[in-house]
Parts: C-alpha cells; structure tokens; sequence
C-alpha cells in the first residue's frame, strides 16, 4: 500500500485539510475500508476496481459527506485514489449549500461541483501520476473559489473548537461568537452539518484514535485522562460509534493480538 498526503497552498489551505494519493491491492480477505467521523468531506476520484457501499457502485468521482458513524467501503482488487479532504466547512468555499443535507451522504460529485470541469479532470487524473494530480486538483479547486464572507468570525471560532477541542470547549466558543446559545448552535449546524458539542467530540474522538494508533502501548486510561473522558464506558461507546469496536480492540489490533472486526 502506498498512502501520502500533501498541504495545500496558503489560498486554499483555510477550507482543505490536505490533498491525498493511496494505492492498494484490496485482497478478498480484506476487502473493505473502514471510513470514521474526523468532521471532514472528501472528494474522491478512483480508478481501477471499482468502490461500492451497499452493495452500490460508487461514480469514478464521488463526494463523502461528514460521517455520523463508521461506514464500510468496499473494494475487490487494485485501486488508486486521489482525494481532497475538506475542513468541516471547507465545502462553503466552493457551494453554499446546508451541510446538514450531507450528513452520511456518497454522492456523485457532480451534485456538488460542476459537471463541466469534472468532464475534463476525471480522465486526466487517471494518466497523471502524484504530483501531477495534486497540481490539477489545486488548479481545478482554485478556479471554483469563492470564499466565504457572511460567517468569517464563526469559522474562526469553530476552527478553534475543532483544531484545539481541549482548550476551546462550547461554552468557551459560544461567549466568543456573541451569540446565543440557540443561535450558536443553529448557524454551526448549517456550516458543519452537525452541532458545535458533536464536533469537538469527534475532534476529541481522533485525537486519542491516533495516539493509540501511533503508541498501542499506551496506556488507556491515561488515553481517557488525556482527551476529556471520564469513565471507559463512555470512551468505548463513542469507539463503537466512530470505528465499530472498542478502544482495547482496536489497541489490541494493532498490536497484532486480534482482529479488528
């Protein structure tokens, strides 16, 4: 398998997290990718086999709404992908739309971005190797910005409760926008697709996934204490939610000591 990620340019780097190239051979004994909440939309162009979610085949262009809970993508045989992987509110940069309509959703991308320009992309993307793909995506999103405007402060705000989730909790972000509660809660749902309390919690969620991910030794309480959780039972119940199994799981998997599933 081959995976890298590269960071967008200073105009664009506001709305997309970062740009992605993967190849793999997806064997029948693993067939399936485990997509979980991170807050992001994807945009995702594949080629070779073909990717599916229940039992639906899935366009050579695709867009991932941000996820409520972990979905399995499904693929039989060789693929490469080229994504782009949107903040939480990066879409509005590039269609005003309400992300609560998004939630869960696989949608060809052509109900997002303009068929025109994916007409030409598309093919091209198949032949270009790494970085000429992430130059024509670059390219090809910068031509279709159009920056927010009416919600600058808000974005600010939630950029904060999302990139620093300990230290810019709710509370902390709705005395800063000015807002009420309500108003807070109602306008962040509208830009995110879901509530300013369930986007500092998969915030949090991935933070401790990628600690345990880059240190399975760790030690899971201390994981708990790190990341704001107060008791197992709550910790395992929003793993389960997000990845399908509990964090001891999932720490012994990548220890070698079990099966994910």
């Amino acid at each position: 398998m081959r995976y890298e990620e590269r960071q967008p340019d200073e105009t664009l780097q506001r709305y997309i997290q970062c740009y992605w190239y993967l190849e793999r051979d997806y064997s029948a004994a693993e067939e399936e990718e485990t997509l979980w909440p991170d807050g992001c939309q994807e945009l995702i162009f594949h080629y070779g086999a073909d990717y599916s979610i229940g039992g639906q085949v899935l366009p050579r262009a695709f867009f991932i709404g941000a996820l409520s809970r972990y979905q399995p993508l499904a693929a039989d045989g060789p693929i490469r992908v080229f994504g782009v992987r949107l903040l939480p509110w990066g879409l509005r940069a590039f269609k005003e739309m309400d992300h609560r309509a998004l939630i869960d959703k696989f949608l060809p991308l052509t109900d997002v971005f303009p068929e025109q320009g994916l007409v030409e992309i598309v093919p091209q993307l198949a032949e270009a190797d790494v970085d000429e793909g992430i130059a024509m995506l670059a390219a090809y999103l910068t031509r279709h910005l159009q920056p927010e405007t009416k919600h600058v402060a808000m974005i600010n705000i939630l950029s904060k409760l999302y990139r620093t989730p300990m230290e810019q909790d709710v509370p902390i972000s709705v005395a800063e926008s000015g807002y009420s509660q309500r108003h807070f809660e109602r306008i962040c749902s509208e830009l995110v697709g879901m509530s300013p309390k369930r986007l500092n919690a998969v915030s949090r969620f991935n933070m401790a996934r990628l600690q345990i991910f880059f240190n399975p030794m760790i030690d899971i309480a201390s994981c708990m204490d790190q990341f704001g959780y107060h008791d197992y039972a709550h910790f395992s119940k929003e793993f389960k939610r997000c990845l399908g199994v509990t964090p001891t799981a999932y720490k012994k998997w990548l220890l070698g000591l079990g099966k994910v599933r």
